[in-house]
């Protein structure tokens, strides 16, 4: 297993310029259906840039100068959380540690904002790739997801 602490990566805001490099990531049935339950391959050439709402914040991990990683931040004020969604890496760089190092910078991010005190994850495939990422990042598993049938895992933020 790699050590996501090692990878030299930076946070940055998405743009729209990044939308279709982004939508390349997407490369098949199986992975567009684990990102965001999505049917009908190929997914529309708008589906990242229609995640982009109030409340949600997109960011993207840069390592030798290159995009390597998506994932966004929704607010869930009621809950006192965000919950990190949409995580995505580019497939040449898939299980080398890219995943647990966004999740671990977007918790960095998150816990910079007052009022929160947990960051969530929802698991709504089988895919032990996506659980091993989440544990590997801190997360824990608590039981099911609040708005669809998969697993509800947090990290408190101390």
């Amino acid at each position: 297993m790699v050590n996501s602490k090692i990878i030299k990566a930076d946070i940055i805001p998405y743009n729209s310029g990044h939308s279709s490099l982004v939508h390349s990531w997407i490369d098949d049935e199986k992975c567009y259906y684990n990102l965001c339950l999505g049917k009908g391959f190929p997914p529309p050439e708008n589906l990242v840039d229609s995640w982009q709402r109030n409340g949600v914040k997109s960011y993207l991990i840069v390592s030798g100068g290159e995009p390597v990683a998506y994932g966004e931040l929704w607010d869930r004020p009621f809950e006192m959380a965000v919950e990190i969604a949409h995580l995505l890496v580019d497939p040449a760089r898939r299980s080398l540690g890219y995943g647990t190092r966004m999740i671990e910078l977007l918790f960095e991010l998150a816990s910079q904002r007052k009022a929160l005190a947990s960051v969530h994850l929802n698991l709504f495939v089988d895919s032990k790739e996506a659980l091993n990422c989440y544990l590997s990042a801190g997360f824990e598993l608590v039981g099911a997801a609040n708005y669809t049938t998969g697993l509800k895992m947090i990290r408190m933020i101390k």
